[in-house]
């Protein structure tokens, strides 16, 4: 008789965390290590890029988050990053990136409602401590238009692709991939993903927004558990993400209209 196999269990003891899991100093080693390359990375390049422009334009340029500048410096980060984790995290026998199965499409459609909730429950908590107005830290300047339509354009499509695309992939690489693969196995997958999750939401430094940065890495390293998949926390991140990014770069166009 043929037994259909259901799918892992992701809240007990007995939930495939060997999938997910890595050497525990590798993994936390391996983060911290991969956030500084790219914070050093990120400084050179913004001295350099700053020094090369005032020299060619004879003035300074803006560091103006979503200017081109700062995309560039921003991208610059998450390469350096990225590519560090992802070669100590993959190896020739193991990759945590495979193409999405139907199992994998109905955790992410799973995790897209998980997310709405999250987002009303930051829409409920803005109004109740009167801060509809609230930036995430670190965009309280982005903007996007300049004095050059093009340097306009690519400062929309940088910007864009950065938090669309490059930061996800990066930060589930390091947050789930390295991070939470080291801690599930010896926490759990729940205790694993809450001290993920906090971590997280700290990284972004935005007090406000912690309770829902912090859901949003929760629901991904769950996803990343369920499925094996870390394609699948991915894009749940970068569904996310893309909420953000069209609301910052439509007040912007906005507010120069």
């Amino acid at each position: 008789m043929s037994v259909t196999a259901s799918p892992p269990r992701v809240f007990t003891r007995d939930d495939g965390r060997e999938r997910i899991g890595i050497g525990f100093w590798k993994g936390v080693l391996t983060t911290l290590a991969a956030l500084a390359i790219g914070f050093v990375a990120a400084v050179i390049a913004a001295i350099a890029l700053v020094l090369a422009v005032h020299r060619i334009t004879g003035h300074a340029p803006s560091t103006n988050p979503g200017h081109p500048l700062a995309a560039v410096i921003g991208l610059v980060f998450y390469a350096a990053a990225g590519a560090f984790a992802w070669w100590r995290l993959r190896t020739p026998s193991w990759s945590p990136l495979h193409r999405p199965t139907a199992y994998d499409m109905r955790v992410v459609l799973i995790g897209v409602g998980a997310l709405i909730l999250v987002r009303i429950g930051l829409v409920v908590q803005l109004i109740v401590t009167h801060q509809t107005k609230h930036v995430q830290s670190g965009f309280e300047h982005f903007d996007v238009v300049t004095k050059n339509p093009t340097m306009t354009a690519i400062g929309v499509s940088l910007g864009i692709l950065t938090m669309v695309v490059v930061a996800p992939i990066v930060e589930e690489i390091i947050f789930r991939g390295l991070l939470f693969g080291a801690l599930a196995p010896r926490l759990g997958v729940l205790g694993g993903a809450f001290i993920t999750a906090l971590l997280f939401g700290a990284a972004h430094g935005d007090l406000i927004l912690f309770p829902t940065l912090a859901a949003l890495g929760f629901v991904a390293a769950l996803a990343y558990a369920a499925t094996g998949n870390l394609t699948v926390a991915i894009a749940l991140h970068a569904i996310n993400n893309s909420v953000g990014a069209a609301a910052l770069v439509g007040m912007s166009l906005r507010h120069h209209a």
